[in-house]
This record gives C-alpha cells, sequence and structure tokens, in this order.
C-alpha cells in the first residue's frame, strides 16, 4: 500500500486559537504556500482566555473583549508572515456565533480537561453540530482537497482541541454524504509518539515559521534558534510537523442524538408532573393552590438548572419545546372525555405561566451563576 502524502491544492486548516496555527501547522501551512497551493485556515475563537507570557500585557488576562482584540491582532501579523510564501492565505473566525475560549484546568492526574464552570457562550459549551455547521460552510464554499485538525484527543487535551477535532469530523461526514461520499482527505496532528504518515517542514520554511510564531510574542517564548509554550520545553524552528492521516468516526454524527434521549422524555414528565399538581389546593377555607405554585415552581427550577448546568440551550430548548406540546396536547379533551387543563383562571395560569417561564430563562441574554456566589459571600 501506496504511503499517504499531502500534496493538497487547497487545504483547510482548522484550529481553537489564535498561535495554534503557527505552533502547530506553521510548516504546513508554509510548505503549502511555498507549493503554490491555496490554505484557509477558521479560527474557532480568538483566545480571550489565554495568559500573557509579557508582564506588560498581564493586565488583560480576564478582559476578554479587550484580550480577544489583541490576540485576532497578533493573528493578522502572524497571516502577513505567512504570505511572504507566496499562494494564496485566507483566514475567517467561526460566525454563525461568536465563540469564546473555554480556557482549562489541571486535573487531579495532571491532565488538561474542562473547567468547572464555562461560560455557556464558550466553544466547549457548545453543540458540536452548531460548531460543524461553520466547518460545513466554509467546506462547501472553499472546497479543499484536505482539512486538517487536531486529533481526537485534541493534542495535548484542551478541551477546546477536542471540540474542534469533533466537529471538524462531524462536518466531513456531513458533507461526504451530501456529496455520495465524495470529500477531502482527513488529516490530524500527530503529537509525539504517536503513528503518522507525513513529516513537514526543516530548514526552507523554519523563517516563516519563526516569523509567525514571533506575532504571537504574548503567548509563545521567542529566542533565537527555538521557541517555547512551556517553560523548559524548547523547540527548534526546523523541527517537523506530524500529520496522519485520518477518517472521521461515523459516531460524530449520532452525538445530538444523545440530548433527544433524555431531554424529550424530561419534558413529557415535566409537563405530565406539573398538569397533575396545578388544580390541587388546600383544604382549608383560603383554598389556596399550592398544586399550581409547585408545579409552576418546578418549571421555572429545572429550567434554570438547565440553563445553569449544561451551559448550552440546545437541551433546553428540547426539553421546553417538549413541554410546552405536552402541556398543549393534555389541555385537549382526551379520549376518556376528560380535560386535565380546565379553561378557567387557574388552567390559563398553569398553562400561560409554564410557557413564559420557558420563554423568560431560554431568552435571558446571559446568566452569571458566578457573580451570584460571589455577593453571597459578601464580594464586591
Amino acid at each position: 500500500m501506496a504511503k499517504p502524502t499531502l500534496a493538497s491544492r487547497r487545504t483547510l486548516i482548522v484550529h481553537a486559537h489564535p498561535d495554534d496555527e503557527s505552533l502547530f501547522t506553521g510548516h504546513v501551512i508554509a510548505d503549502r504556500l511555498q507549493a503554490g497551493g491555496e490554505v484557509y485556515v477558521l479560527t474557532l475563537t480568538r483566545g480571550e482566555r489565554g495568559k500573557m507570557k509579557l508582564e506588560e500585557l498581564k493586565g488583560l488576562e480576564g478582559q476578554l473583549a479587550s484580550m480577544g482584540a489583541f490576540r485576532a491582532g497578533e493573528l493578522r501579523v502572524a497571516f502577513d508572515a505567512f504570505k511572504q510564501a507566496g499562494g494564496k492565505l485566507q483566514h475567517s473566525f467561526a460566525g454563525t456565533r461568536k465563540f469564546l475560549d473555554s480556557g482549562m484546568r489541571i486535573n487531579a492526574m495532571g491532565k488538561p480537561t474542562k473547567k468547572h464552570r464555562v461560560d455557556e457562550m464558550s466553544l466547549a459549551a457548545a453543540g458540536t453540530a452548531v460548531i460543524a455547521e461553520d466547518i460545513f460552510n466554509v467546506i462547501r464554499e472553499f472546497k479543499p482537497d484536505a482539512v486538517i485538525t487536531y486529533n481526537s484527543k485534541g493534542g495535548f487535551g484542551h478541551p477546546d482541541h477536542k471540540m474542534a477535532h469533533q466537529a471538524t469530523a462531524m462536518a466531513i461526514r456531513q458533507y461526504r454524504r451530501a456529496r455520495k461520499g465524495k470529500g477531502p482527505q482527513f488529516w490530524v496532528i500527530a503529537e509525539p509518539g504517536e503513528r503518522f504518515d507525513v513529516e513537514i517542514g526543516g530548514a526552507k520554511t523554519a523563517p516563516i515559521k519563526k516569523a509567525a510564531l514571533e506575532a504571537h510574542a504574548s503567548q509563545v517564548a521567542i529566542s533565537a534558534e527555538t521557541y517555547s509554550v512551556v517553560r523548559g520545553k524548547e523547540i527548534r524552528y526546523d523541527a517537523t510537523e506530524r500529520l496522519r492521516k485520518a477518517n472521521p468516526s461515523p459516531l460524530v454524527l449520532l452525538r445530538p442524538l444523545l440530548t433527544i434521549f433524555w431531554a424529550t422524555p424530561l419534558g413529557v414528565l415535566l409537563g405530565l408532573a406539573g398538569t397533575l399538581l396545578h388544580s390541587i389546593k388546600t383544604t382549608d377555607a383560603s383554598a389556596f393552590p399550592i398544586g399550581l405554585v409547585v408545579a409552576l415552581t418546578m418549571v421555572f427550577t429545572l429550567t434554570l438548572a438547565l440553563r445553569l448546568m449544561r451551559n448550552s440551550r440546545g437541551a433546553l430548548y428540547l426539553t421546553s419545546l417538549v413541554f410546552i406540546g405536552t402541556v398543549f396536547w393534555l389541555a385537549q379533551r382526551q379520549p376518556g372525555g376528560e380535560v386535565l387543563i380546565l379553561g378557567n383562571q387557574l388552567g390559563d395560569t398553569w398553562a400561560y405561566g409554564s410557557i413564559i417561564i420557558c420563554a423568560v430563562i431560554m431568552l435571558f441574554p446571559r446568566l452569571h451563576p458566578g457573580t451570584w456566589r460571589r455577593s453571597a459571600a459578601g464580594h464586591r
């Protein structure tokens, strides 16, 4: 069997943050451009949660908009360096929604993983299908011969890198399905110690990679012959980059179905439970509608929990829509002739009040539970 080679004329490279394109595929970009090819780099976030290596820039940390703007500026300078190689270079950020850098934490095993709480607009909190749609649109318009991104482990394990791999694999699967099996080759970045098919880069592309990395001086430590991201781990500019040809897993197309399996029955159960409870009143003279209060509180608590704990509105949307459909169905006359939600004040309050609660929680722009916790602890 012939060994795979990367000889694409049109190459799409998907990365999570500014500087990744230079760190992991700087030689690849320069090589394809020097060969007269076209390269399209799609960056999914603006690196808003990066850590500055320069003391004079430390004040930007935590200022998401300012950090994102600064790193986007560095990225533009890096592309100017790549353009010296010739060819045609294009770039865009993911555009269906402005994804935020998720950041990461180191777990008890010393491995990078997702933070305990991530912003709901972060890349790691987004639905894989949402990100894949952006990538699919670029593939459809650019029509690449090859698509390159991180491996399934996300390289060193950053949650945004993992999401980039999953979404890219899903987009390629969808594109091939739409084109009856035809589509670009799928390549992943091979980490040290992993099997690889091609090595790219050397003395010819090293000056271009160095110039691109110098543009990211806020994130990369630069010296005359080497660079480093982690202190004490120096890498030569002419060190080759390794890629492995891969097949996108068919399981990525099943990921959205996992939400359906639990969110749909949850919406049905919420609608049934609330409907059965809403008509219960206290037995004293006041006849207080305690069941209605409990039912509406249950809707509010569950939908708010989905919004905060899932950090993505996909499950909330599905559960709420199924819940609303269930309430509407229960408001109709049933086969036995009974009506579970009467057209009186109690029934109307339950039906319309629960729908309004779902709508408000779904549409409310941003929720910051961390801010509430700080306030409760006495912090300003």
